[in-house]
């Protein structure tokens, strides 16, 4: 299987040989690393140096070059806040549905009618894996992520309205997800929770965020390579189908 892993924040590098994709939405650098008979390309979604904002992350390039090199399954990993007493820094999310209030580019289609279905955004078989996995090493959280602009954090106010609808907040999930489904791709999230959102601690200094993902690259890392290994290799999922089912 070819597998995609995008990194989020605190995981930068993979071992592996440097590959450059060009896109029409701009050129991509992907690491190729072979582990037993799958090929996993990874992709630091805020750049080697964490120099690139989430609102300024070309996502249509970054997918399309996953996409390019014949990836079909995608493991996104991801740091977010969370807006539930009960869900603790450290732990970790699966997100099960996203609600979206970014402001990008979040779809390829801008010249034909294509409504992919997002009634399951989620690939069924690669949340599973990642599920599994994540199982073996502690206690993992199921729930909504809501994604906003950024870069700036969220105020209290905005935490205690999204708070009502969805468990945990970020700032990177949307257009990914979209983008994947709308290139037959299959996609699922692993989130580490880095802090609580604004009005569940005092502030959010980013030294103790920090510290946190640091404390779980480890876990992240293993959990990742163990879902790789659980995802089946005959696709039963439907994917893959969702750009023709959605054409008008």
């Amino acid at each position: 299987m070819r597998i995609g892993l995008i990194g989020g924040t605190g995981i930068y590098e993979f071992e592996g040989d440097g590959i450059f994709v060009s896109t029409r939405y701009g050129n991509v650098e992907l690491t190729r690393s072979v582990h037993d008979k799958n090929e996993i390309f990874f992709l630091p979604r805020h750049g080697r140096g964490h120099d690139m904002p989430p609102h300024k992350i070309n996502y249509r390039a970054n997918i399309q070059a996953l996409k390019d090199a014949g990836v079909e399954r995608i493991i996104a990993v991801s740091t977010v806040g969370s807006m539930k007493e009960g869900i603790s820094a450290g732990s970790m999310f699966v997100p099960d549905d996203f609600i979206d209030f970014t402001k990008r580019p979040s779809t390829f289609f801008d010249d034909e009618v294509v409504h992919v279905d997002m009634s399951q955004p989620f690939c069924p078989e690669v949340r599973e894996a990642i599920l599994k996995a994540a199982r073996k090493r502690g206690k993992v959280f199921e729930g909504t992520y809501v994604s906003t602009e950024g870069p700036r954090f969220e105020t209290k106010a905005e935490i205690a309205m999204m708070g009502k609808f969805a468990d945990v907040v970020g700032m990177t999930l949307v257009p990914e997800v979209v983008l994947a489904r709308e290139r037959g791709m299959c996609y699922a999230s692993l989130c580490i929770v880095s802090n609580m959102a604004a009005g569940l601690q005092h502030s959010l200094p980013a030294d103790e965020i920090a510290a946190i993902y640091e404390k779980m690259k480890k876990v992240v890392m293993d959990v990742v390579i163990d879902a790789i290994e659980l995802i089946p290799e005959e696709k039963g999922c439907k994917c893959s189908e969702a750009v023709e089912r959605g054409r008008l």
